[in-house]
């Protein structure tokens, strides 16, 4: 009975407009975490560098990432891992050109025809505006400190962790000092080689 008037009835008394259908699937966008790390829990050295992910011993294991990225719909990163995959890493053409991506900074930058850069307050505003340009899944690339950035709220959906076997010693913290407490449900542990591969999703009891 219920089914039959929900099909001849599929509103039931609200208008199902364009906004409406935005909104739910803007709703389904889960934003992910894709990083790696030192066994020590650094994601650079001191200066940056991130030339710890290509020393590990024998051929280079398939971590999923083309199947991960090709799950995307857009890129979030900070200004600091912004400028260095533009100056350093890839100076001469953008990698994620075609993908929309976001850098959060507050510092001016030039114009780029390949990122929309954006200051809002808060990690649900951003998260909130690019949810509804780009439902789907959503790339938290890092560093660190726009990382913290988006755990204020509870609003990384799932964590996949690369454990690489170094340690620096020294360097940039994945979760520096100061990051909000997050009980995690881990959904899966396994080695890829050498590397660990951890795979954690958010708690909805975090509030």
């Amino acid at each position: 009975m219920g089914q039959e008037t929900a099909k001849q009835y599929p509103a039931m008394g609200k208008k199902d407009n364009k906004a409406d259908k935005k909104t739910r699937r803007a709703a389904m966008s889960k934003l992910i975490l894709y990083i790696a790390m030192s066994l020590d829990g650094y994601i650079a050295d001191e200066d940056g560098n991130i030339s710890f992910l290509d020393e590990t011993p024998g051929p280079s294991p398939d971590l999923g990432y083309e199947k991960f990225y090709n799950s995307l719909q857009a890129i979030i990163l900070g200004g600091k891992t912004y400028r260095q995959v533009k100056n350093d890493l890839s100076p001469d053409k953008w990698p994620y050109e075609g993908m929309p991506c976001y850098v959060c900074t507050r510092q001016q930058h030039p114009y780029d025809p390949n990122v929309q850069f954006t200051s809002l307050p808060s990690g649900k505003q951003v998260l909130d505006f690019i949810s509804k340009k780009h439902p789907g899944n959503i790339w938290l690339m890092g560093g660190g400190e726009i990382i913290r950035y988006f755990m204020h709220g509870n609003l990384i959906d799932k964590y996949y962790i690369y454990v690489m076997p170094t340690i620096l010693g020294n360097g940039i913290p994945l979760f520096p000092a100061g990051f909000p407490k997050a009980n995690l449900k881990l959904e899966s542990c396994k080695n890829i080689g050498e590397i660990v591969e951890l795979i954690y999703r958010r708690n909805a009891d975090n509030g």
